[in-house]
């Protein structure tokens, strides 16, 4: 709960970042799905994977629910009892580097 918390927190101070499902952190149980505005999942998944960053990217046999939520597809990070606070500092660095592949800069 304490990497759920942590990591709602951190993505919510990223403007550009997406996250979809409840904004409660006691409700999520270890992953939270996201997108990076402009930035396709798969590109944000490739890019994060060069940082050491392992997330999935796709519609994750869920496409009613992504055309509930109008999106094509999103990434999803998955904690479990052997990340830590580290992990998650190491996926919003791995966001920011993101957005400056792409072309946004440090936005």
């Amino acid at each position: 709960r304490a990497l759920m918390h942590y990591g709602l927190a951190e993505l919510s101070k990223l403007p550009y970042v997406t996250v979809y499902g409840d904004t409660a952190a006691d409700n999520r149980y270890g992953v939270i799905s996201f997108n990076i505005r402009e930035v396709h999942p798969h590109d944000t998944a490739t890019i994060l994977d060069s940082e050491g960053v392992a997330v999935r990217a796709g519609h994750h046999c869920a496409q009613p629910l992504m055309e509930y939520l109008r999106i094509g597809s999103c990434c999803r990070a998955s904690f479990c009892i052997y990340n830590t606070m580290e992990d998650v500092d190491r996926l919003v660095d791995g966001i920011r580097k993101v957005r400056r592949c792409m072309g946004f800069g440090n936005e």
